[in-house]
């Protein structure tokens, strides 16, 4: 594994074979996708699979093991919740394995392979030339300072009152597991963009503007509006 995997912090030291391992389930992988759409109990688990219970806590128990998910309690009950840094980290993991391969000439040329270089989805926060734009503007005006070498980074007051303005919705720092906001690793870049809680409203903040759009089955994104315009502030 690369230091820019090992440097995100995200990861106790698993090989990724056993990574894949975790994910060769069906039903785990299925877990992974009802867990997307937010947080939910065993019980309401196992009604989504049409599969019993113990089965269902069975594969949630591996799936925590190898980090993808954390259970919490809400009231009386369990709920468990997917932890969107080790889905970045894969995510960020098979990229960068496919951009190891050359494409043909005419691929590099093509209109999508432009728009994926300059704006798309890395789970849910921005990546690409824009993406690495935006950490770097919120770092240059100091609305972001770095708080470690993974790295990580907090708001400075100057920011939180910024970002408010700008409609972001300022995260509850510390939630479940969640990172508030670090540097991921881009693909085409191969700088840092924006991950964590922060870049996700970020990027909701974006979309509410009306500066980007987002695809179904697609991870590019559509820049409605020049995003430089939204920062000009």
């Amino acid at each position: 594994m690369s230091n820019s995997y090992k440097n995100l912090g995200l990861t106790p030291e698993i090989p990724m074979d056993r990574l894949f391992y975790c994910l060769s389930s069906p039903i785990r992988l299925e877990i992974i996708r009802i867990l997307s759409g937010g947080s939910k109990t065993v019980n309401g688990i196992s009604e989504l699979l049409n599969s019993s219970q113990p089965s269902v806590s069975t594969h949630l128990n591996i799936l925590s093991e190898y980090g993808f998910v954390n259970e919490f309690p809400y009231g009386r009950e369990v709920f468990y919740k997917l932890i969107p840094e080790r889905v970045e980290f894969l995510t960020t993991y098979l990229d960068d394995m496919a951009g190891n391969h050359k494409m043909p000439e005419t691929t590099k040329k093509s209109n999508n392979n432009a728009s994926f270089s300059k704006c798309r989805r890395c789970y849910d926060h921005l990546a690409g030339h824009d993406g690495v734009m935006l950490l770097k503007t919120f770092l240059l005006k100091k609305w972001l300072k770095q708080v470690n070498d993974k790295p990580e980074f907090d708001l400075t007051d100057k920011g939180e009152i910024i970002m408010m303005r700008l409609g972001v919705k300022i995260p509850v720092k510390r939630r479940h597991g969640r990172i508030f906001a670090y540097g991921c690793r881009d693909l085409t870049e191969k700088e840092f963009h924006l991950g964590g809680s922060l870049g996700s409203e970020v990027m909701k903040a974006l979309i509410g503007g009306g500066f980007i759009s987002l695809h179904e089955n697609s991870r590019i994104i559509t820049v409605i509006k020049p995003i430089k315009d939204w920062i000009e502030v």
